[in-house]
């Protein structure tokens, strides 16, 4: 016959969750309780339409950069001036908030390839309003809630 090992005694329990044990628990209720009351990892999903003077921006990049601190995010202008931003390669940023900018070289527009290489030699002028794509000057805020959501950017020529 095999004899059956009796049940953990109540004070070996007791002083296992008075210890260690009973931290390292009560440290990830906590946690858990902590970011379902803030979203933990919860992003805002930001996409829109830039116009400039009513119509659609036809290239450009608009970039969400925290007004503390924080990484920024950004979203290439499509030619019926439609973006979407993401932080690195995912969709969304956390949630906060955020000063904007848009900036779009002619050359762009043009169907011209921006940045660095030997198609685009000389340096094309803004199409936008050089307040909008300056952190500093720029009059576009945006505060950012978990969830989807769109913000059309209104651009107004000098």
């Amino acid at each position: 016959m095999t004899r059956r090992r009796p049940p953990c005694p109540p004070r070996v329990v007791h002083r296992l969750w008075q210890g260690r044990l009973g931290t390292a628990c009560l440290a990830a209720v906590c946690l858990t309780v902590a970011c379902v009351a803030v979203g933990c990892g919860r992003r805002a999903e930001v996409s829109g339409v830039v116009t400039l003077d009513g119509k659609p921006l036809p290239a450009g990049v608009v970039t969400f950069s925290p007004a503390n601190a924080g990484p920024s995010g950004y979203g290439a202008i499509a030619a019926d001036g439609s973006y979407t931003v993401q932080l690195g390669s995912s969709q969304g940023l956390p949630p906060g908030e955020y000063v904007v900018t848009v900036a779009a070289n002619s050359a762009a527009a043009a169907g011209g390839t921006p940045g660095p290489g030997p198609l685009s030699d000389a340096i094309t002028p803004l199409m936008t309003p050089q307040r909008y794509a300056d952190p500093a000057l720029s009059p576009l805020r945006a505060t950012l809630k978990s969830g989807t959501q769109q913000l059309p950017l209104v651009l107004r020529s000098e």
